[in-house]
């Protein structure tokens, strides 16, 4: 029987309404790290899932393997073992249900809309990707290489499951991890996290005493609510706070102060409201001790008044492709001690130890001790290298669109952890990246139209 795309196509739009349902039953699962257990290396939600996954695969006709929990693959064999992979995570970052209008691990299909914590990130596109593999094989597509579908299950938090991987398997030849943007991610800045801390001694020579501050749940994450608590010993006034768009809570000698903002992935600051600058800046007008406590958030005020592009702290920069972010998200404070955790995505034509050095100094010169840096260099395709034009051609095979360009991405993906591999998909320009996000969601007809473009991406590289 003759190949062509068509059929392809009419392979999945017909295996539609089954795909959602496997969509579903993987969002259900609330797969957010937990504690480590025999066979589960990142929770058992987690090892539950990636089963959950295998038998899905299975299902489907893939043969596939559970590596130790922390990574499974799918296989579709070829007339040749060289494989072409697809990279994807089950992995979630956390969701406060009080922020969704439906429950986040309660998945709905809605006006069109797939609406779930891990839609767009990345369950979405490994459903997509996993029923554009078998399209192919359900199409007669003349396919020589091995197509090796790989689910991680620590994306969101350091990546181990592929390091694990490559520990006991080769890598692919090349591939794609649908983590990204469309027409094409053809370049990924630089990770660099680290935390600011300082010490003091604990005192209370003021009304107001510092007992805590708390903001974020991951790193990678903007956050949208930040709380400072204080104990109260004689009478105090704030000013500013309803302006500052900050509450107040009182009970007995307890006072809290509470910041609201807009969670965002962390690679892109802007699109959020970042609740603990807010609270920051709000605390760097007040007095209170702990005075080492004043001084430590005082200077993190200061240094993060711009909590999207590093101009305050003295970061900032800029090439012809890049913009650095860093956004402040995890602080935790007590009466003794901080520590504030930063997500910092920098340019293509710098490296990681130019920026720590360059943190390290800030942090002298503000009291505070640099700690904790992981850097993960950047990584950048040219858009004549044979992966990314038969990615792009894959795109525009499908949709006919030959205006968009090209994209580099603050986000880390896969890509960077395997060879000859780069981010693609699976959000189509000019729409919203929901990625992170409360009330995260996929287009129904953006979701089934990436299968089609992964399957004939796939084809391009399998042939």
């Amino acid at each position: 029987m003759d190949f062509s795309f068509a059929m392809v196509d009419r392979w999945l739009d017909e295996a539609y309404p089954q795909m959602e349902r496997d969509l579903l039953s993987l969002l259900s699962l609330p797969t957010v790290r937990a504690e480590a257990e025999p066979g589960a290396p990142f929770g058992r939600p987690l090892a539950e899932a990636l089963e959950n996954c295998l038998q899905m695969a299975q299902g489907l006709g893939f043969t596939t393997v559970n590596v130790d929990g922390y990574v499974g693959f799918a296989d579709l064999p070829g007339q040749i073992d060289e494989q072409v992979g697809v990279l994807t995570h089950l992995d979630v970052v956390p969701a406060d249900p009080a922020d969704w209008q439906s429950p986040p691990f309660a998945p709905e299909v809605r006006e069109g809309r797939i609406y779930g914590r891990g839609t767009s990130d990345d369950k979405g596109p490994l459903v997509a990707s996993l029923y554009a593999g078998i399209a192919l094989v359900g199409a007669n597509a003349p396919l020589r290489k091995t197509l090796r579908f790989i689910f991680g299950a620590n994306e969101e938090s350091g990546m181990a499951c592929v390091d694990h991987y490559l520990k006991h398997y080769q890598p692919p030849s090349c591939g794609f991890s649908p983590d990204g943007a469309f027409p094409l991610v053809i370049g990924e800045k630089g990770l660099g996290k680290f935390n600011l801390n300082a010490s003091w001694a604990e005192e209370s020579a003021l009304p107001l005493k510092l007992l805590s501050v708390h903001s974020g749940t991951v790193v990678n994450v903007v956050p949208d609510a930040a709380q400072a608590v204080f104990s109260i010993s004689g009478p105090i006034s704030f000013e500013g706070a309803n302006a500052a768009g900050l509450r107040i809570e009182q009970q007995g000698p307890v006072l809290r102060v509470i910041a609201t903002g807009k969670a965002a992935h962390a690679s892109m600051p802007q699109d959020g409201e970042n609740a603990l600058a807010k609270l920051l800046k709000f605390l760097s007008r007040q007095q209170f001790s702990p005075r080492g406590a004043k001084r430590y958030l005082d200077n993190l005020a200061k240094l993060f008044a711009d909590p999207c592009y590093g101009e305050s702290l003295g970061v900032a920069d800029e090439d012809a492709l890049s913009k650095l972010t860093v956004a402040p998200t995890i602080l935790h404070v007590d009466e003794k001690q901080g520590s504030l955790s930063c997500d910092m995505r920098f340019t293509l034509s710098r490296n990681g130890a130019y920026f720590q050095d360059k943190l390290a100094a800030i942090a002298r010169r503000n009291d505070l001790v640099l700690t904790d840096w992981v850097g993960t260099e950047p990584l950048c395709a040219g858009e004549d290298s044979e992966l990314a034009g038969a990615l792009w051609k894959a795109y525009r095979d499908f949709t006919e669109d030959t205006q968009s360009q090209p994209i580099v991405t603050g986000g880390g993906t896969y890509a960077k952890k395997l060879p000859n591999s780069l981010a693609f998909g699976p959000v189509f320009p000019g729409a919203p990246q929901m990625a992170h996000q409360a009330n995260e969601y996929i287009d129904c007809k953006e979701w089934l139209n990436s299968a089609k473009i992964y399957a004939r991406a796939i084809y391009e590289l399998g042939r």
